[in-house]
This record gives structure tokens, sequence and C-alpha cells, in this order.
């Protein structure tokens, strides 16, 4: 329950590899776009394609 309620707060993922391989620049929007694919109808693949369109 803790690190549901620290992602609810935070509004970031705890552990999110996709995410930190974004942020530090080892794949770009295209390849984190293409690892959301296959997951996207989930709450994990929504939150991967939110990241992009946040950081626009």
């Amino acid at each position: 329950q803790f690190v549901q309620i620290v992602e609810a707060r935070q509004g970031f993922k705890i552990g999110c590899i996709e995410e930190i391989a974004w942020r530090r620049g080892y794949i770009d929007d295209a390849q984190l776009l293409k690892l959301a694919e296959p997951i996207a109808k989930s709450g994990y693949g929504e939150y991967l394609k939110a990241l992009i369109g946040a950081a626009r």
C-alpha cells in the first residue's frame, strides 16, 4: 500500500524503467511510445504515453 500511496501523491510511478531510460536520454519519444503500444490500454501504458504529452 505504501507504494500506491506515494505514487498517487507524487504523480509518478516508482521503478518505471521505461520512464527512467526516457528521462536519461537512453531512449527517445518514439521508442517510449513503441514500448507503451502493447500495453496501451492498461494504466501503465497510459502513464507512459502521458509522459510524452506532459513533456511537450
